[in-house]
């Protein structure tokens, strides 16, 4: 076809003029690829100029997580300690054959070091008793209080004693019970890492100068920051503390994340039904409250499981009245009294690059103020030098470098629940 040509308006040449062929270039699912028409390079892509970020919001977990002031330590692995109640109760070995009842027994047991003689001690029943001997490792001998009678312990059974007090006469020339507490050893260690985004010195330059997407590099590398911050939380959660070997075939250290530290220690923990749920999450919280009274702590989880959970809780009391438009369904704390539980969602729960497919199911309660952040290195971020700075690179890596650990004293003022039928 020439340059320029004369033609009649009412009958135009056909491809030129006709809508359908003047189209962008663009990928093979457009208009043009999918329906087997022209294109023209002459008509210039048409890029929205602000890309939509499509990344879930509910991120509420590092808001929380970054209330607190991280501490800086001095080394890569690091100790502290906690001191316990320092109160254990005595429990007796199983019994092989029964204890009778009397004014005295003797009560075996491997740990005797939970009590000293002259310490009063009471049965399951409420009875109260004296120690009167202690075989260490062995047994126990205790004196029934005058005038009462020490219950019978059947055998095939272990029990536990709580203890009253010590006991003392006038004109004592001796300390029955002396007092020393040993403290728990936690350690944790720091662990180093980075991302970086690269573009190369000609790739970066066209961007710069592109019309359409000026904003793009700035996007790519705030979502790798973003991104930073995901996998730091993931650590945060889930670290295993260890040693890992890059693949260099050198070694690094691991921290210890929030979830396997729990699991570490012990914490309490049930298989449960959403139908159980309510129960079993008042009695998690009721057997690790440590804090005062009041306090307040959370439970994580992912949003379908607070969902879920809320109609557990709300689902018989729910009352709908005619023209009501709003269904409230939502439940987002539970106060029992000696405790407030603040729910969180945490929609990364439910993220299969984030976590196994179990953290989808589970709910872990939280004691905020036994966790927190350490560091060695704070936060840095840098550019590296390029060929126009005289260095041999043709490329440019925007980075973002810290070193993350916790501090999480007392794992057993939480737990977690597993939900086994949740759909």
């Amino acid at each position: 076809m020439p340059d320029s040509y004369l033609f009649t308006a009412a009958i135009p040449p056909a491809a030129p003029f006709r809508n359908a062929d003047l189209n962008p270039l663009g990928q093979a699912g457009d208009y043009a690829g999918t329906y087997t028409h022209a294109t023209d390079e002459k008509i210039r892509r048409v890029v929205r100029e602000i890309i939509y970020d499509s990344t879930p919001k509910q991120f509420l977990d590092l808001s929380i997580m970054g209330l607190k002031q991280p501490e800086r330590v001095d080394s890569d692995e690091f100790f502290y300690h906690e001191v316990g109640f320092g109160r254990d109760p005595f429990t007796t070995s199983v019994l092989g054959v029964e204890v009778a009842a009397g004014a005295t027994q003797t009560l075996l047991s491997a740990t005797t070091t939970t009590v000293s003689v002259d310490t009063m001690i009471i049965y399951p029943d409420n009875t109260k008793a004296n120690i009167t001997a202690i075989d260490p490792g062995v047994s126990i001998t205790v004196k029934a209080l005058g005038g009462e009678t020490l219950p019978v312990l059947a055998a095939g059974s272990s029990y536990r004693f709580a203890l009253l007090s010590p006991i003392e006469t006038d004109s004592a020339n001796s300390i029955s019970q002396y007092y020393r507490v040993d403290t728990t050893e936690r350690s944790n260690y720091v662990q180093m890492l980075i991302k970086a985004v690269r573009f190369g010195r000609l790739e970066a330059y066209k961007y710069s100068n592109a019309r359409n997407t000026q904003n793009f590099m700035d996007i790519i590398k705030q979502k790798m920051l973003f991104q930073f911050r995901v996998d730091l939380a993931n650590l945060y959660w889930n670290g295993q503390k260890g040693e890992v070997t890059l693949a260099s075939g050198a070694k690094a250290k691991s921290m210890g994340g929030i979830f396997p530290s729990m699991v570490a220690a012990g914490s309490p923990n049930d298989d449960v039904t959403l139908v159980n749920a309510p129960d079993a999450l008042e009695d998690l919280i009721l057997d690790t409250e440590f804090g005062a009274y009041g306090d307040t702590r959370f439970l994580y989880m992912a949003p379908r499981v607070k969902h879920y959970l809320a109609q557990e809780y709300k689902r018989d009391l729910t009352r709908y009245t005619v023209g009501d438009k709003t269904a409230m369904l939502q439940l987002d704390a539970i106060e029992i009294g000696s405790t407030k539980v603040v729910f969180v969602p945490v929609k990364r729960f439910e993220e299969p690059s984030c976590f196994p497919v179990e953290f989808a199911s589970k709910m872990i309660l939280l004691d905020q103020e036994s966790i927190t952040p350490a560091f060695i290195f704070p936060e840095e971020m840098g550019q590296t030098g390029d060929r126009s700075r005289g260095f041999y690179n043709n490329y440019i890596d925007d980075w973002i470098s810290v070193t993350a650990s916790i501090y999480f004293n007392n794992p057993l003022g939480g737990g977690w629940l597993d939900i086994t039928d949740l759909t």
